[in-house]
């Protein structure tokens, strides 16, 4: 084998070595993206249930709980 044909499988064989790395980048960047997405998506929810509940207590009647003897824990504990 002469010393042309070595180094054309040499780059052959990084050629594909780089092709396969690069393949795997591409699929663990869609994977974070989907990530983001979904993280996004529920970020966005709970921005919404914490509006709907800050709404809720604004809307509520302003009462405060009312203790009885029964509630409070004696001062041996």
């Amino acid at each position: 084998m002469s010393d042309d044909a070595m180094s054309d499988n040499a780059i052959e064989l990084r050629i594909e070595t780089l092709e396969l790395k690069l393949m795997d980048l591409d699929n663990t960047v869609q994977q974070l993206n989907e990530v983001i997405l979904r993280q996004y998506r529920d970020i966005e929810r709970l921005q919404m249930q914490h509006t709907e509940l800050l709404n809720r207590m604004s809307q509520a009647p302003d009462s405060t709980p009312v203790t009885t003897a029964a509630d409070e824990v004696p001062p041996h504990y």
